[in-house]
C-alpha cells in the first residue's frame, strides 16, 4: 500500500479492489483511502495554502499522480443531491 506522506490524519480506511492485468487475469490490491476534505484543511493549516490552492495541489500531486496499483484514493464526501446532479451533467454530456 502506498501511503501520502504527512496526511495521517486523512486517512479514513482502505479498499480492496481488482487491478486488472493485460492479459486478462486479475489481482485484489488494497488501496489507502483519504478524505479530501481532510486533505484540504491540513494543507491549509500547514502550508498556508488558501482553499483554492490546496484543491489545485490536491489535483495535480496528489489525484493527477498514478503511481502503481496501489495509487491511493481520495474520497470527496457529498450528498445525494450533487450525486444526482453529476449524474444528469454527465448524461446530457454523451
Amino acid at each position: 500500500m502506498l501511503k501520502i506522506d504527512g496526511f495521517d490524519k486523512a486517512l479514513i480506511g482502505i479498499a480492496t479492489v481488482w487491478q486488472k492485468h493485460e492479459d486478462g487475469g486479475a489481482e485484489r490490491v488494497d488501496t489507502l483511502i483519504y478524505d479530501g476534505d481532510a486533505l484540504v484543511t491540513i494543507l491549509m493549516h500547514q502550508s498556508g495554502l488558501s482553499h483554492e490552492e490546496a484543491l489545485e495541489y490536491i489535483s495535480y500531486n496528489i489525484e493527477g499522480a498514478y503511481v502503481g496499483k496501489s495509487t491511493p484514493i481520495v474520497v470527496w464526501p457529498c450528498d445525494m443531491e450533487r450525486v444526482n446532479a453529476m449524474v444528469k451533467e454527465a448524461q446530457e454530456g454523451e
